[in-house]
C-alpha cells in the first residue's frame, strides 16, 4: 500500500522524496500503555547491549506516517482502500483520503473485532469476524478515530479532505515518491490523526522527475520552522 491515489499520472514516480525525524513520532497509544493505570504491563528490562537509540520507541513510517499530496481544487472519491486487521492493529493506523472514498476494513484476525468511530454513528460496534470486512466512507471532511470495543490497542485515524490527490508511505530508508499529474502540489504529513511537518509547496512536471531537495521533517510540529 505504497501509493494509493485519485487521477494516476501514467508512468513511474515523477515526484521524488526523503523524510527526517521520525525517530520523535511516538504513536498515543504508546503513551497510554506505558500508563501505570492502563495495567498493560511487559516484564521486560533494557538490555545494556543495545544502544539507546535502538530502544527508543517510535512510530513505523511505513504504516502509521501518512504523506498526501493536495492541490487547491476538490478532488473526487478514491478508489476502495483495504484497512487490514490484524496483530491487535488497524494498518495503516493514519489514512488521508477525499470525502466518500471507501474503506473496507478486512479482519485477518481468527477471532472478531469489534470496531466503530468515536462520537460518530455512521459506523457503530459490530461483530466483525474471521475473513469478514466491513465498508465504512466518511461523510465529510474532519478527523475521524477508528477504536474496536475488544481491543484497546487499536487506534486508527482517517483524515478527510477533498484537496488529497495521492497518498504515499515513506519505506524503511525514508524514500517517498508520487505519480503526478503536471501542476502545482502541496506535500502534507500525517500522524496519528496529526498534521505533522511544515506544508512543502512543489511543482510536478509531465516530462521530467522532480527530486525534492530537502528532506521532509516530520519531526516537528505542524506549521513550525523545519530548519
Amino acid at each position: 500500500m505504497a501509493l494509493l491515489s485519485v487521477g494516476v499520472r501514467a508512468g513511474g514516480p515523477n515526484v521524488k522524496g526523503k523524510i527526517t525525524g521520525q525517530d520523535k513520532l511516538v504513536l498515543d497509544v504508546y503513551a497510554e500503555s506505558a500508563k501505570p493505570e492502563s495495567r498493560r504491563w511487559a516484564w521486560r528490562e533494557p538490555s545494556p547491549s543495545v544502544a539507546a537509540q535502538f530502544r527508543t520507541l517510535s512510530g513505523s513510517p511505513s504504516r502509521d506516517l501518512c504523506i498526501a499530496a493536495t492541490r487547491s481544487e476538490n478532488s473526487g472519491p478514491q478508489e476502495p482502500i483495504r484497512m487490514t486487521v490484524t496483530g491487535g492493529r488497524v494498518f495503516p493506523t493514519t489514512i488521508a483520503v477525499t470525502p466518500g472514498t471507501p474503506l473496507a476494513f478486512k479482519n485477518f484476525d481468527p477471532f472478531k473485532h469489534r470496531l466503530y468511530i468515536v462520537g460518530q454513528a455512521t459506523m457503530k460496534a459490530e461483530d466483525l469476524q474471521p475473513n469478514a470486512a466491513r465498508t465504512w466512507s466518511a461523510p465529510g471532511p474532519g478527523k475521524y478515530e477508528v477504536r474496536d470495543e475488544l481491543f484497546p490497542s487499536i487506534r486508527t485515524f482517517i483524515v478527510v479532505d477533498p484537496q488529497v490527490v495521492q497518498i504515499a508511505y515513506p519505506s524503511r530508508d525514508g524514500a517517498f515518491s508520487f505519480a503526478l499529474p503536471q501542476g502545482e502540489y502541496v506535500l502534507k504529513a500525517y500522524f496519528g490523526g496529526k498534521q505533522v511537518g511544515k506544508p512543502l509547496p512543489f511543482n510536478a512536471k509531465d516530462r521530467s522527475t522532480l527530486e525534492l531537495k530537502d528532506p521532509f521533517n516530520v519531526g516537528v510540529a505542524e506549521g513550525a520552522d523545519s530548519k
